[in-house]
């Protein structure tokens, strides 16, 4: 990448700047509307902001109305301001990650030309990361990763300019967005960049510039912004707050895992060449192409390190999740732009853009496929986009129009994405969320049961206290640690205490999940709740 210095009067909003937040954010949001909470993450942030408005406690998250200590605040209060404006609805859940991913798109493409110099260049990081399979699908979300998205992709390029440029308000901002990423994730969203930088600069033997890294002023904006959250939850809850989000939420999620089947090495390096997609080869040739000129471009190395090191940094951890390499887009997208623009030149062979067409066409036949596997949607629309694209791009291919393919690969994944999102993602979404249960738990006048798995989205929705009825050994066939159960906070009861109350005749009503069902016909409560109703995969028995 050919670099030059930016001055401060390249630091402006640039106009295309706010044209791609607009487009992103109109892209993102469309179809909001019909998503559904779902079970079981993302009812528990919808949820705990919801009852922040209720409460008008704004500093302290709590659900089923006790503090818990599970993420930090930022996620709930822009939950929690989107319900005061638009009302407590599923859009309003999911416009915040709507707006932060389009706030992303927009900074990543207004930092990129600024460091760059390059327009061009600016352009591809923004589009190749906003129309990526893993980013689409997070905008959409009600989730924390795209808040720390946001905060990186300020950390990562500040941080580049305060490294690369030894620009000492560029450490600055860094540590001004690393703060908002601790509001939104906790504290490895300034650990991790501190040991990539670090990682880099020694990488580079750059060793005396490690010094660097600690203005003092980066400092001081970094406890402006982040410590009063951190500060009130101390003072106001002690080592409850320091046990369950510092000691439960962090140390033991690295040190132990949640979920140990899915504890393997690869887990990570499998979910690399899914989240890019359909710019995954872009990606990966640029990695190749660019390794014998590395010492010669920061920007390159920097990248890699950015990316490759979050990968290797999660897969030390002992629980993983898909979304917590979510932020290795930031730098992968850049390299996938910077392998475009090599792949574009005019003697580019045939051969090469078979970096950009072979992933687009494999996640758009996926796509395909997979609704062969689903009894619902009208995909002949969806057919119809991918045929069509795909006749597109290979005439353009044969004609050597390549320098369209890119945009047509972007518009058309784009169209693909919305129709699998209307006629796919959508009745999808509704099975994994309890919002067809509402109305029957509406209508019983007793106490509500959720026997061993729990709907976060049932309290959601109604507002009622619904019990978890504990099963016996129900971590046994994960063999996870025990310290695990104090994640869960909801109020719980056992079968021994609901048989004396169905002897009582107390009314009840237990929902159970299908693959429950055989688990609870086993108990000792089972013979006093005779009558059921199947909807949705769940099984409700009425005592009454």
């Amino acid at each position: 990448m050919a670099e030059k210095e930016a001055s401060l009067g390249s630091m402006k909003i640039h106009r295309l700047t706010l044209v791609l937040f607009l487009v992103a954010l109109i892209w993102f949001v469309l179809g909001n509307i019909g998503l559904v909470v779902t079970d079981p993450v993302e009812s528990n942030y919808a949820l705990t902001a919801k009852e922040m408005v209720e409460s008008g406690n704004w500093w302290a998250p709590q659900i089923y109305h006790q503090v818990w200590f599970d993420k930090p605040v930022l996620i709930y209060w822009l939950i929690a301001l989107s319900y005061k404006v638009f009302g407590i609805t599923d859009f309003a859940a999911r416009f915040p990650s709507a707006l932060l991913g389009a706030l992303s798109v927009g900074l990543l493409y207004q930092e990129i030309r600024s460091i760059s110099g390059r327009r061009i260049l600016g352009l591809w990081t923004a589009v190749i990361a906003g129309t990526s399979l893993e980013f689409w699908l997070i905008a959409h979300g009600i989730v924390t990763d795209m808040a720390l998205f946001f905060a990186s992709v300020g950390t990562f390029t500040c941080g580049y300019r305060g490294i690369v440029r030894k620009s000492r308000w560029g450490m600055s901002l860094a540590y001004g967005f690393a703060a908002i990423g601790v509001l939104a994730k906790g504290p490895v969203a300034l650990v991790l960049p501190g040991l990539l930088f670090i990682a880099y600069l020694l990488l580079r033997g750059q060793w005396r510039d490690i010094k660097g890294l600690f203005p003092w002023q980066g400092i001081l904006l970094f406890l402006i912004i982040a410590m009063p959250w951190y500060l009130y939850m101390y003072v106001h809850y002690g080592n409850d707050f320091i046990n369950g989000f510092l000691g439960l939420n962090n140390v033991v999620r690295a040190t132990e895992s949640e979920h140990p089947s899915e504890d393997v090495w690869w887990y990570y390096l499998a979910l690399f060449f899914g989240a890019s997609l359909p710019w995954t080869g872009t990606v990966l040739y640029e990695m190749i192409s660019g390794w014998k000129k590395s010492c010669r471009e920061p920007f390159y190395v920097y990248s890699m390190v950015m990316g490759w090191g979050t990968i290797l940094f999660y897969s030390l951890m002992a629980t993983k999740y898909p979304t917590y390499t979510f932020i290795s887009l930031i730098p992968f997208s850049f390299l996938g732009a910077v392998g475009i623009i090599k792949i574009m030149r005019q003697k580019a062979s045939r051969k090469r853009m078979a970096y950009l067409i072979v992933p687009a066409f494999l996640l758009w036949i996926v796509y395909g496929v997979a609704t062969l596997f689903v009894p619902w949607g009208f995909w002949l629309l969806l057919y119809a986009l991918i045929a069509g694209s795909m006749a597109l791009i290979l005439a353009l291919w044969l004609q050597r129009g390549q320098y369209a393919i890119p945009a047509i690969i972007a518009i058309a994944t784009m169209l693909i994405s919305g129709a699998v999102l209307y006629e796919g993602v959508t009745p999808l979404i509704w099975q994994r969320s309890a919002v067809r249960s509402v109305p029957l738990v509406e209508d019983f006048s007793g106490q509500v049961y959720y026997y061993n798995k729990y709907a976060a989205s049932l309290v959601y929705y109604t507002g009622k206290d619904i019990v978890r009825i504990e099963k016996p050994n129900a971590d046994a066939d994960e063999k996870r640690s025990a310290d695990w159960d104090r994640k869960y906070t909801m109020p719980k009861t056992s079968v021994e205490s609901l048989v004396t109350k169905a002897q009582k005749g107390e009314p009840m009503l237990v929902i159970v999940n299908d693959d429950d069902k055989q688990s609870f016909e086993q108990t000792a409560l089972y013979p006093f709740v005779t009558s059921h109703v199947s909807e949705n995969k769940r099984v409700f028995y009425t005592l009454q």
